[in-house]
């Protein structure tokens, strides 16, 4: 509604504005001052529907546009700096200067509108970025780097283009991966692992990104930000990073959320029948899967390996690599 105002108090300013002009130039010409007028109303509505014309790459193609008058304008005065030290004739000077203006200008004009696909700009409230034509791009959690689901998305097809890490979430890696802390050591070393395993596939494209991000203290904000400007999809695992990407409004895949949206309908209570695959780490415990990879840990069946048990239920829990299932044996027949 906002726009809509502006656009009409802009027509009308034009219309007036022509008016005003046609007052006093038109009035020599022989012409009628409405002719100011609708000239006004007809570029107003020339920019209005070039803006609508363009308005997924408007300001960008604006900004661009002013970007490369200001390098124009600004390297057609080192020039002209130079001709006045090279040329002492006043007249040839007086002469050159105008069309080497224009000609610099429009050079390097052209050359900045035509690279503006393969330029990245990052400047304050505007974010200028390549227009790709693939929408398959991802940008890539650290965490979910050591996710062995996210080799299987690729696998599947679902991540068929781009996979983008960043510098940074890179160097957080290698940090931690050389770093003391037993846990996060192992999740960074495993993160690694992952990028090499995703590395030696022949498709998709992996790719480091090198961008600085401005205004982005942490590598959440880095990561959001750059699937901003890359027009990406999010793949993660962390809820935080989640639900700021959420926040923005950002496509993203949340890893956990799948596992748990294509487990079987498993609910405590139910019985299910599983194989005991080994014994379990707790004292008795027998350790089973389901259809689709769930493990199950059955209390008092570490004996029974091989075998296929009756089992109840009784809670299931969420990790960072799936479900886990506890479950007891079905006594009697």
């Amino acid at each position: 509604m906002l726009i809509l105002l502006l656009r009409t108090f802009f027509v009308f300013l034009a219309v007036v504005i022509g008016l005003g002009s046609g007052q006093y130039f038109y009035r020599d010409l022989g012409l009628d001052p409405w002719f100011g007028g609708s000239m006004g109303f007809g570029i107003a509505v020339t920019l209005i529907a070039a803006e609508q014309a363009f308005r997924r790459r408007f300001t960008r193609s604006l900004v661009a546009f002013l970007i490369g008058l200001g390098l124009g304008l600004l390297l057609s005065m080192l020039m002209l700096s130079v001709l006045e030290q090279v040329i002492q004739n006043k007249d040839l000077r007086d002469n050159l200067d105008v069309p080497l203006t224009l000609v610099t200008t429009y050079l390097v004009l052209i050359t900045v509108l035509r690279g503006a696909d393969r330029f990245r700009v990052v400047i304050p409230f505007v974010e200028l970025r390549a227009e790709r034509t693939d929408h398959g791009s991802a940008v890539i959690d650290p965490e979910a780097l050591g996710d062995p689901r996210l080799m299987g998305l690729v696998r599947s097809g679902m991540l068929d283009q781009r996979l983008i890490i960043h510098r940074r979430a890179l160097i957080q890696l290698e940090a931690q991966a050389a770093g003391d802390d037993g846990a996060p050591k192992v999740r960074a070393r495993r993160a690694l692992d992952g990028l090499a395993e995703l590395r030696a596939l022949v498709h998709p494209e992996v790719l480091i990104d090198e961008t600085e991000i401005p205004n982005a203290p942490g590598l959440n904000e880095v990561l959001v930000r750059l699937c901003r400007l890359e027009g990406a999809r999010l793949v993660a695992t962390d809820s935080e990073l989640l639900r700021l990407a959420a926040a923005e409004g950002l496509p993203r895949i949340d890893l956990n959320g799948l596992a748990v949206a294509f487990a079987a309908p498993v609910r405590p209570g139910d019985v299910v029948t599983i194989t005991v695959s080994k014994p379990g780490e707790g004292r008795g415990q027998g350790i089973g899967f389901l259809d689709d990879g769930s493990m199950v840990v059955i209390a008092d069946a570490a004996d029974l390996v091989g075998k296929p048990l009756r089992c109840t239920v009784l809670r299931l829990h969420a990790t960072a690599n799936g479900r886990m299932v506890f479950a007891e044996r079905v006594r009697g027949p």
